[in-house]
């Protein structure tokens, strides 16, 4: 049988050959963890498109969100500009009709203006004063004319003071010179007109008595 001679290179190479299991065991533990990293890459990867997708949507349908608030924002603006100028339109025609309704009225007072330069106040026949008792009925000063002198230069006033409530009656009557100053007179005096038209309105603030039907004024 032959003789093997030891040398040192075979005795590295048989230390070699014994740790080689060893190694190649390593080396597949090695190889299992490099598998193992890179399924944890792959989903670290997976995970991160994921986050990346869902990420890319939240800012898209907050984009959209916030397109369809300024679009909105916009439409909004519009109608009130729109609102806006119809109120506008609406104040300048109000101011238009009311400008021409008080045009109206001035030439309508002007109007009676005149016609009561024609005809003084001084002069009334007919209903000069009213007053409302407690329950709405009429308390009415009444002036007429009961015949005038011979030649038209003296009248004779009647001032009649009646309540269509409880129908009292009070009257004054005189002589007047048929002038603005004889009737003014006749119709302030304190003991003639003035007197009627202080009882009138004395009796209106206590009268509680409805009205009469059919009542006679004159």
């Amino acid at each position: 049988m032959p003789r093997i001679i030891s040398t040192p290179r075979l005795a590295e190479l048989i230390s070699h050959a014994g740790a080689l299991p060893l190694a190649r065991g390593k080396a597949e533990r090695l190889e299992k963890e490099l598998d193992a990293q890179r399924d944890r890459v792959l989903e670290l990867q997976r995970k991160l498109d994921q986050d990346r997708n869902q990420y890319l949507e939240r800012a898209a349908a907050i984009a959209r969100t916030h397109e369809e608030r300024l679009a909105a924002a916009k439409r909004s603006s519009r109608t009130g500009d729109q609102l806006l100028n119809e109120a506008q339109e609406r104040a300048n025609r109000i101011e238009r009709l009311a400008d021409e309704k008080v045009r109206e009225l001035k030439g309508e007072i002007e109007g009676l203006k005149a016609q009561l330069a024609a005809n003084p106040v001084s002069k009334p026949e007919g209903v000069v004063a009213r007053y409302r008792n407690l329950v709405g009925a009429d308390i009415d000063l009444t002036l007429y004319v009961k015949e005038r002198g011979a030649y038209g230069s003296t009248v004779t006033l009647l001032l009649v003071s009646l309540c269509s409530g409880c129908g009292y009656r009070e009257e004054e009557n005189r002589i007047v010179s048929d002038t603005d100053e004889g009737r003014i007179s006749f119709m302030e005096n304190r003991f003639e007109g003035g007197k009627l038209k202080g009882w009138a309105q004395e009796h209106a603030e206590t009268c509680r008595a409805v009205a009469l039907p059919g009542l006679v004024t004159a």
